[in-house]
């Protein structure tokens, strides 16, 4: 057997596992495959325990103020050890973490009424 033919079945055995996996992973979805979630199943998971939601909202915003916490002391060396570069792109980083934590905490703010009115 020459290089060739082997590099070839390598190749179509590791093309095989991938769609087997892809395919078996569409499987055991309960949505079609688009991406997108069963908006009356979603609401339906969220009106049987409305505590959890909450629960995961504030976990979800401890976990962004601790990141954004870490950034910016990691910000702080960058700026000391003069890493311009370093510190710019920090800064983007939480600047859309602080975005993405004021929405939690607008969503966090809201998820009562939403309850209130779906459920």
């Amino acid at each position: 057997m020459n290089i060739t033919t082997r590099t070839l079945g390598v190749a179509a055995l590791a093309i095989t596992l991938t769609a087997g996996g892809a395919s078996a992973a569409f499987a055991g979805n309960s949505d079609d495959g688009s991406g997108k979630v069963d908006r009356e199943a979603r609401i339906a998971q969220i009106c049987a325990d409305p505590d959890a939601a909450l629960v995961k909202l504030t976990e979800r915003q401890a976990k962004l103020a601790d990141r954004i916490a870490d950034l910016q002391a990691l910000r702080s060396s960058a700026d000391q050890a003069d890493h311009p570069k370093a510190v710019a792109r920090i800064d983007k980083r939480i600047e859309t973490l602080q975005k993405r934590l004021e929405r939690t905490t607008d969503r966090i703010a809201s998820t009562p009424e939403w309850i209130a009115e779906h459920c």
